[in-house]
């Protein structure tokens, strides 16, 4: 078992705290900044952008399997590609962030990145006071709901073919070699920095209700350190390598990720596209984390403002992990 990240105090998992973010294109995701929505017109009643979607959703369960963030927490994993004008008129309204599969407000049609705005009737106006609502909501409960305009979400998660017990720094000889796993980037149970790897998404959905409800968490669950690391691809324009098998249909795509400590780390998929999520998640990470890095080095020479003067020890040949 694994130590949890202790819970957020705003939102809720069937009635009880969180929520699951991250990722994009491995082209398109890393870019800086999305830009607001020009001349965005709010509705006078709630103040949301009148090109939204309301429904309702229909729940008789106890419990609903779902959790909640303001649109703020959100903002830089989840809702990173939503215009930034269309997160602020959001408010603290209740997010959905993660939904259980085959949960009660999944088969209800909610879905993650759809805001609470009534509970049987009640205005919720933050996750605390959505996840008390839902707690004490008699049965069956109407949840109405609003749907963002320009909803595209960051998710960092996938059912994916690794292989992390070699030396080898590209794809392995033979796909039996590989194994499958449930792949989840930073999250609720692990740190921004953390790289989980699941027997199956069931894992991990026991998992995320284990660390809400405070329990030691059951499942297995490989971590990977992504601090220091950097992505190993053979294309210069940053797309995964390729492997083809005999036994296989098509070929598949692949990524390493080369930690400071241990072996090479491969993430495969048969498509661009279900590989996407988890990559996108762990370049952006390891962008972010040399950057840091390097500032963290102008710093120490030269001092916050630059104007400290050198440090003694500049001028010495530093070893940068990325450029190894």
């Amino acid at each position: 078992a694994h130590p949890a990240q202790p819970p957020h105090d705003q939102a809720s998992f069937a009635s009880q705290p969180s929520a699951s973010p991250s990722a994009g294109s491995y082209a398109s995701r890393d870019k800086a900044g999305v830009p607001d929505v020009p001349d965005l017109k709010l509705d006078d009643t709630l103040g949301l952008p009148t090109t939204g979607e309301y429904y309702e959703a229909r729940i008789a369960a106890r419990t609903l399997g779902a959790m909640f963030y303001t649109p703020s927490d959100l903002s830089d994993d989840l809702l990173s590609r939503v215009p930034p004008n269309v997160v602020a008129s959001l408010g603290d309204r209740p997010v959905v962030s993660y939904i259980a599969a085959d949960s009660a407000a999944f088969n209800a049609g909610v879905h993650v990145g759809h805001v609470v705005l009534q509970v049987n009737g009640s205005d919720v106006s933050e996750p605390e006071g959505c996840a008390y609502a839902i707690r004490e909501a008699s049965r069956p409960m109407t949840l109405r709901c609003y749907i963002p305009p320009h909803l595209k979400l960051t998710v960092c998660e996938g059912k994916h073919k690794v292989k992390y017990d070699s030396r080898e720094m590209f794809a392995p000889c033979t796909a039996i070699e590989w194994k499958t796993k449930y792949v989840t980037v930073g999250g609720i149970v692990a740190k921004p920095w953390m790289m989980n790897m699941y027997y199956s998404k069931r894992d991990y959905d026991i998992a995320i209700k284990e660390a809400h409800a405070r329990r030691r968490i059951s499942v297995k669950i490989k971590q990977f350190d992504l601090r220091g690391a950097r992505i190993v691809v053979k294309h210069r324009d940053g797309k995964p390598n390729l492997v083809d098998y005999k036994t296989e249909r098509k070929p598949w795509f692949y990524f390493t990720i080369l930690p400071e400590k241990g072996y090479p780390i491969k993430i495969s998929s048969h498509s661009l596209e279900g590989l996407e999520p988890v990559y996108a998640a762990v370049r952006k990470f390891v962008r972010k984390d040399m950057q840091d890095r390097y500032s963290g080095q102008l710093a120490e020479s030269f001092g916050d403002d630059g104007t400290q003067g050198v440090n003694q020890r500049f001028g010495e040949r530093s070893v940068d992990s990325y450029w190894k």
